[in-house]
């Protein structure tokens, strides 16, 4: 179901409205080939999208009621916590649950430390390294941050467009923006994050990383290879690009598809799907500051918008994503002067992972990237 409150005039902004089928969860994102990108036109310059706008809705909510994120919500409020997510991944298992329960209640700093290393652990997914029909194998490329390995591929020629996977994900997540890049005069780019498929993990054990290694893999990528013309990134992808970018990385034009926000209602969701209260959250908050160096709301998307001195952003975000709430970039829109806020609607509970395969979504992106001759350099 579709708010309301969507289908109001959104001001200053375009908005992107389109229904989706139902396809398997192979064919949304574990399948890159599902998306034959080929087939109509999805050159930059050739997106259909409409405009218009409403009041967005910028309160993020750290406590509240538990729910599916699709939930209808009062404009001005963010729909509660949603403690199942898209099913992707296994639910947290009854016995983590139990376990943090009790040290919540007799150990929380024990629990806390626990929290801390589940929260810097990748999930892994069981997702297909294949390109997309028509993208040939890339030439390999790599990068190095404070001696680490970043792995990636390359295609075309022309000035440079970086393709940023998410939390969990790979450098094949994103490749069905290769094809009409390359076509368009640009050389793409599309790398792992540390401790993701091939690159390295970083300073944490193997098969654990942070937001800020993140960054600094995409800075150490940029950096090598040239200039940023655009960023596409999702999830934590685009957090990361957004810090990079806060310390200086040119990253051109910004396009973020399905962004993580507020980092403090992702500390209650990961509370409240892991079973302990506030006892471990306060513990795994300070144990994360401590581990990354700065305090967390200074990996937030409107802190590191400001210090990079906003570049041009198109925001592309679902309702119905119950992963990454499709409030908290609406607070981001309202804040990062000039973006653009462009909503899907009926992904439905896999809409954190279909919007990667969502052609309306790609159209949008390749148009606001524009050719080379009109875009950032």
């Amino acid at each position: 179901m579709v708010p309301a409150h969507l289908n109001q005039p959104r001001r200053g902004g375009r908005q992107l409205s389109c229904a989706a089928g139902r396809p398997s969860i192979q064919a949304i994102m574990f399948d890159p080939g599902s998306l034959r990108s080929g087939e109509d036109d999805l050159r930059p310059g050739h997106a259909d999208v409409g405009n218009s706008a409403a009041p967005l809705r910028s309160q993020v909510m750290t406590e509240g009621a538990f729910g599916p994120a699709s939930a209808d919500a009062p404009a001005g409020e963010v729909a509660p916590l949603d403690t199942e997510g898209s099913g992707v991944l296994p639910p947290v298992a009854a016995s983590v649950r139990r376990r943090f329960w009790l040290l919540e209640r007799l150990a929380p700093a024990l629990g806390s430390r626990w929290a801390v290393e589940l929260w810097c652990t990748p999930p892994v997914l069981e997702s297909s390294l294949k390109m997309p029909p028509g993208v040939p194998p890339g030439r390999s490329i790599e990068a190095f941050w404070d001696g680490h390995r970043v792995a990636g591929e390359e295609w075309g020629e022309g000035p440079p467009v970086y393709l940023v996977h998410g939390w969990g994900g790979q450098r094949a997540h994103l490749a069905v923006f290769v094809k009409p890049l390359v076509e368009a005069g640009y050389r793409v780019i599309a790398f792992d994050l540390p401790s993701h498929n091939e690159s390295d993990p970083g300073a944490l054990a193997p098969g654990r990383t942070t937001a800020i290694e993140c960054a600094d893999a995409i800075a150490a990528m940029i950096e090598t290879h040239g200039p940023a013309h655009a960023v596409v990134a999702h999830s934590l992808g685009a957090n990361s690009t957004a810090l990079a970018a806060a310390q200086g990385t040119p990253v051109g034009r910004l396009v973020f598809l399905a962004p993580m926000g507020e980092f403090p209602l992702y500390l209650d969701l990961f509370a409240a799907r892991h079973g302990f209260g506030r006892r471990i959250r306060a513990g795994l908050h300070r144990r994360l500051e401590t581990r990354i160096g700065m305090q967390l709301h200074e990996t937030n998307l409107t802190w590191n918008g400001r210090l990079a001195n906003h570049p041009p952003l198109l925001l592309i975000h679902d309702p119905d994503d119950p992963d990454s709430p499709y409030a908290a970039s609406e607070r981001v829109a309202t804040s990062w002067p000039g973006a653009q806020f462009l909503t899907t609607r009926g992904l439905g509970r896999l809409a954190h992972y279909r919007i990667l395969r969502h052609r309306p979504a790609i159209r949008a992106g390749l148009e606001f990237i524009g050719p080379p001759a009109d875009g950032i350099t």
